[in-house]
């Protein structure tokens, strides 16, 4: 099957922060940077153009034609919007922005009263966006993300005074030399970071001085010193439960009615909504928020490879197949979808590292998908988000060092000791960025720091990720990350978040006939009492290890090892012995010591370190092993 895409859709900015006088030097450095966004055009539906051509900035896009770009331009300011805004008209929109412009320019520093004015902005601005803007008279330019930072962002900047910043994580890495001195190239936390969490933290990422923007940043340029600067525009503080006096009812009430107008807002008329659907919670209350705004709309559904239920015997497709049917919606299976090796490389292409390998399976489906209904536009709804949100994140805790010890005792998927013997560094290098990012948040209370990491750092960092990866076929959409509906359903408080004890209350009131359908994973309905008894169970599951790693032997289908000639296992060690900076990188014994006991471990550790082995192999020694192992027909 042939791939429509290897590159991701989104603009990319060039600015020279030292200016050079030689013409013919600026020159190169111009045709540099267009020819690293041209060598990744892979596909004809993808074009170039140059957006922005006024010295020092260079700002051009990669797209497909419909991957949402809009441009005003006034006296005053050159303004873009990458992504949608969903509760604003365009007319709205750009005299909002020429209004908030003139703050974000006013002065720089950044007043205290402006940036509260553009804060509250964006608290009330519902979507999925990029801002860019140049002010024509000062030549400050500015990029601003949205309050949840839905779309990732990377930058880079050097000593010779070059910052570039893209969308696309894969044109700043080869923009980076060309040579194979790794070590200079990786990051050995963010690997680490990885290994344990399969995502790094904060504005890291895998690779040395190229970061990730956080959410609700204000990323300036100033046109006289040329020297940019970062502003934290908004923290969340999740202490603060405005909700807690409503009743569940009440408040399971009001959270219908903002997914609702979510579902409604994010609904095209000029494309084909589909939604991908699944037999868990998530999707379908998406698919019925859609129903109740009698939006058309059709369903599709995959499997993902090594799929088990954690009790039940309905399998995804099943209960996808019935809700689909108790809605009337038209519904399509994909089946299973196994990765060879085209998807393994292009993930790997795509993200860098940043969405680990075992995703790859999601590349054939959404290909399959973009194949048959690509003769229009797609809208591609997905149910991310319910079940973070929905979910009681508070746990108790003595204190911060505990608290840091609980997140890498349960969010980690090798022990801490072996990762950082694998990547070479020191625990505590470690655990002080996760205490560095909980002194951060603006919470006294540690559960509800606890709850502050776990959506923008376990969350956010993980599954922005893999959710950007539909961008790169058609625009995606997920109502759960409606800014109204998060704003409200964060300030509701945990106690009625417990046993998902709110989410059974807002299923019922979105469907009831879908809210009685059984969920794959449980293999009984959020209405019945066995769910209820599950639930209960939950909380000493979290608890205490031994009874976690007893129920995930005995009921956990889900929890799965690869077996020693499996072919992820057999292709590290070729890895490993095909390219050498691998074992000057990182520990041949401690990762010998994996690969031979890899039965003991769980698969997320292991494809964790599959990511990492590659990424270093792709960059020192320009080839993979990964096509002599995963070419289609393999076992």
């Amino acid at each position: 099957m042939t791939h429509f895409v290897n590159h991701m859709p989104g603009i990319s900015l060039k600015c020279s922060l030292v200016l050079d006088k030689n013409e013919i030097n600026n020159k190169r450095s111009h045709n540099f940077f267009i020819d690293g966004l041209t060598r990744l055009l892979f596909d004809e539906r993808y074009c170039r153009e140059i957006l922005l051509a006024e010295e020092p900035y260079f700002v051009a896009s990669t797209r497909y034609k419909e991957y949402p770009i809009s441009i005003f331009d006034t006296s005053e300011f050159w303004v873009c919007v990458e992504g949608k805004i969903y509760d604003k008209t365009r007319s709205l929109l750009e005299d909002e922005l020429s209004i908030l412009l003139r703050h974000v320019f006013q002065t720089s520093p950044m007043s205290n009263e402006d940036k509260n004015i553009v804060s509250e902005w964006l608290l009330n601005t519902d979507g999925d966006f990029m801002l860019y803007a140049l002010n024509k008279n000062t030549k400050d330019f500015v990029i601003m993300n949205d309050i949840l930072g839905r779309l990732p962002f990377y930058y880079h900047y050097d000593e010779d005074g070059e910052f570039i910043a893209s969308r696309e994580i894969q044109l700043l890495a080869n923009l980076k030399d060309n040579n194979n001195d790794c070590e200079n190239k990786l990051d050995k936390i963010g690997m680490a970071e990885l290994l344990l969490f399969s995502h790094t933290l904060g504005k890291r990422t895998l690779w040395s001085n190229i970061y990730r923007l956080e959410p609700a940043s204000l990323l300036r340029v100033n046109g006289e010193s040329m020297k940019p600067e970062i502003i934290d525009l908004y923290r969340f503080n999740f202490e603060k439960k405005e909700n807690t006096n409503a009743s569940i009812k009440n408040n399971a009430t009001k959270l219908v009615s903002l997914f609702s107008e979510a579902c409604k807002n994010r609904a095209d008329q000029n494309s084909k909504n589909i939604i991908s659907l699944s037999g868990g919670f998530d999707s379908r209350a998406v698919a019925a928020g859609l129903y109740r705004n009698n939006v058309w709309q059709s369903a599709v559904t995959s499997t993902e490879p090594h799929w088990r239920p954690v009790d039940g015997t309905r399998t995804e497709t099943e209960i996808a197949e019935q809700i689909a049917g108790s809605l009337g919606i038209e519904w399509e299976d994909y089946g299973i979808m196994e990765p060879d090796s085209k998807d393994l490389i292009m993930i790997m292409n795509m993200k860098m590292g940043l969405t680990y390998l075992a995703h790859s399976f999601l590349l054939p489906f959404l290909n399959k998908v973009k194949l048959k209904h690509g003769n229009r536009p797609i809208n591609f709804f997905t149910g991310h988000g319910g079940d973070i949100l929905f979910a009681d994140l508070s746990f108790e805790t003595e204190d911060l060092d505990n608290l840091i010890r609980n997140i890498i005792r349960i969010k980690g998927f090798l022990p801490l000791q072996e990762v950082i013997s694998v990547v070479n560094i020191k625990e505590v290098e470690i655990i002080e960025e996760i205490r560095k990012i909980l002194s951060s948040y603006p919470e006294v209370n540690l559960g509800q720091k606890l709850v502050h990491y776990l959506f923008f750092e376990s969350n956010a960092k993980f599954s922005f990720e893999i959710e950007d990866l539909n961008r790169y076929y058609f625009w995606s959409v997920a109502p759960f990350y409606s800014v109204p509906f998060f704003k409200y359903i964060m300030n509701c408080p945990d106690q009625q978040k417990t046993k998902l004890r709110l989410y059974r209350e807002f299923l019922s009131r979105i469907s009831p006939s879908i809210a009685g359908i059984k969920n794959s994973n449980w293999g009984c309905s959020i209405l019945s009492t066995k769910f209820r008894l599950q639930q209960s169970i939950m909380p000493l599951y979290w608890k205490y290890t031994k009874l976690r790693r007893i129920v995930k032997r005995l009921k956990d289908k889900r929890n799965y090892s690869y077996k020693h000639d499996s072919k992820v296992i057999r292709c590290i060690q070729d890895q490993l012995t095909n390219c050498d900076i691998l074992s000057k990188q990182l520990s041949r014994k401690e990762i010998d010591v994996i690969l031979n006991n890899c039965v003991d471990y769980n698969h997320y550790g292991i494809d964790n370190l599959f990511t990492i082995t590659t990424i270093i192999e792709k960059i020192s020694c320009k080839n993979t092993v990964i096509e002599k192992h995963f070419k289609p027909g393999t076992n």
